[in-house]
């Protein structure tokens, strides 16, 4: 099935936060601690909607029909902040899809990232680095990355 990528919409909000929920209750969520939960559900998820701001981000949606598949979002041309993807599609390069269109949509010589860290070997194998150790703030864990453009 062929995907459309394009900016999001407001009219996208509802459906780019049913596939963060369910992304994260699969892949990001069980490996937080309870406090990281509660942090990620009452801090994390409510900032998706930020994200829809286009002065300060870069926004994509993929799409398969009517069905969103993919979300990402890049702050200020340097610094991702959402990357998810439908369980059913990982795996078949739609990750990297719309992070390398997100890339090609700014001139920052760097862009950073808190990785999951579930998902540091896919930022890896996409030419990220980690630039510190694994991380953890209000029960959040993570590894700070970054990729030189």
């Amino acid at each position: 099935m062929n995907t459309d990528i394009a900016p999001v919409t407001k009219a996208d909000l509802e459906a780019v936060m049913q596939l963060v929920r369910e992304v994260a209750q699969q892949d990001v969520l069980p490996l937080f601690s309870h406090e990281g939960q509660e942090t990620f559900l009452n801090r994390v998820l409510p900032d998706v909607e930020t994200t829809f701001d286009s002065s300060k981000f870069i926004a994509l949606k993929a799409s398969q029909g009517s069905k969103l598949v993919g979300f990402a979002a890049l702050r200020e041309g340097n610094f991702l902040t959402h990357l998810f993807v439908d369980k059913s599609v990982q795996g078949s390069g739609l990750g990297k899809t719309l992070l390398s269109t997100l890339l090609e949509s700014t001139e920052a010589s760097e862009v950073s990232l808190c990785s999951s860290v579930n998902a540091v070997g896919f930022y890896q194998h996409l030419g990220f680095f980690p630039t510190g150790p694994q991380a953890q703030k209000n029960g959040v864990r993570f590894v700070p990355m970054s990729i030189k453009r």
